[in-house]
């Protein structure tokens, strides 16, 4: 008899962003793969996430529960009552803070039953310095049966913090790729960007560890010392005016030049990706980057930090260029804008795209975290 027939698996999140994006499409994926083997699945929203035209379409056709705003007991009680009423054998948590981890982690062991706790890990978990303060993450983690990393640097960045590797597994996020086969090709034109104009994409909601700065400065360079007419668009799901304050605030002006344009996020991304003529990822830290893969897949030149985490994704080794380091990215800037649009060329991008395709399959992450389901099951 397969171990996860008639189980229940409750996936315990922080996630309302504006759309469902990968992280939903992974999810439904595992869900199908489950069904198959006769388990079932829960997903637990917050309350933001209610208001969601995705979340409420979701709710129609799967079983979605929305918690209630509260604090630490209120949400233990909701969790507890939620893992009760589902019999849930598994609660797989993603993107929670560490004060509802610790109430989640109570709520299991007084809900009545045996429930084995999956922590996903989708980015580098920053643990306290002080041996005090690091001390109730650490109990915390003994409570965790499988840790479930997005890429192999995160899973490293784990097991150094004292997690044993055999309770340590990765599954490599995963790609909803046929979503990004609709686009708007009239994007671009309605930017009414200057004639020959160089555009150059990225995102940048976290300015700082997206490195937005690294590319504004990029970006200057390539204007003033080649003259290279080159815009930079930075996509945002959020933070719109603390990113505009801090570019200002660069560039020492009191409004974002005409050569940098805040754009706002939309559901069909690929449009963005390919109206540009490369994207960026000069970030200084990810735990897996979604936006490179994708821009790949859409046969747009990538161009990334060689931060762990990027420089392991299945990406043409070209596509880097040394973390924090402005001048090797107005260099790689310049070489990949400068770039004739040859027969050979779209051959690499179209290779590129196709390799990504492969890789980060939702079926292999949807395998992966079954199999470390089984393992405790």
């Amino acid at each position: 008899m397969n171990s996860v027939q008639n189980k229940t698996i409750l996936h315990l999140t922080d996630y309302g962003a504006p759309y469902a994006g990968n992280f939903i499409a992974s999810l439904t994926a595992l869900e199908s793969l489950l069904d198959s083997n006769e388990a079932k699945t829960v997903y637990v929203l917050p309350s933001r996430a209610s208001d969601r035209v995705w979340a409420q379409e979701m709710a129609q056709t799967h079983d979605v529960r929305f918690l209630k705003n509260g604090g630490f007991f209120s949400y233990l009680r909701q969790v507890r009552g939620l893992l009760k009423e589902t019999n849930a054998d598994v609660l797989h948590e993603h993107f929670i803070h560490f004060s509802e981890k610790l109430a989640a982690w109570f709520a299991s062991k007084t809900c009545g039953h045996r429930v084995e706790t999956v922590l996903h890990l989708h980015n580098h978990i920053e643990l306290p310095k002080s041996p005090l303060l690091r001390l109730p993450h650490m109990l915390y983690f003994r409570s965790v049966s499988r840790f479930v990393c997005c890429s192999e640097s995160v899973a490293a960045h784990i097991i150094a913090d004292g997690v044993t590797k055999e309770r340590v597994r990765v599954a490599q996020n995963a790609i909803a790729f046929e979503r990004l086969d609709c686009f708007d090709s009239s994007v671009r034109a309605s930017l009414h960007l200057p004639q020959q104009a160089k555009l150059a994409l990225m995102f940048g909601y976290n300015y700082s560890i997206k490195g937005v700065d690294l590319a504004v400065n990029a970006v200057r360079l390539l204007r003033e010392r080649e003259g290279l007419p080159v815009t930079l668009a930075v996509a945002l799901s959020s933070n719109l005016e603390q990113v505009r304050l801090r570019i200002c605030a660069e560039l020492g002006v009191s409004d974002v030049p005409d050569w940098i344009l805040l754009l706002p996020p939309r559901e069909d991304v690929s449009s963005y990706y390919r109206m540009a003529d490369v994207f960026l990822s000069p970030s200084r830290q990810e735990g897996f980057c979604y936006a490179l893969v994708e821009a790949a897949y859409c046969r747009t030149p990538v161009l990334a930090s060689a931060i762990d985490a990027q420089k392991d994704l299945a990406l043409p080794k070209s596509a880097f260029f040394p973390p924090e380091d402005v001048e090797a990215l107005a260099s790689a800037l310049l070489r990949v804008l400068s770039e004739e649009h040859t027969a050979s060329r779209a051959q690499a991008l179209e290779q590129a795209g196709e390799r990504v395709r492969q890789t980060y399959a939702l079926s292999r992450w949807a395998e992966r975290v079954l199999a470390a389901y089984l393992e405790i099951l």
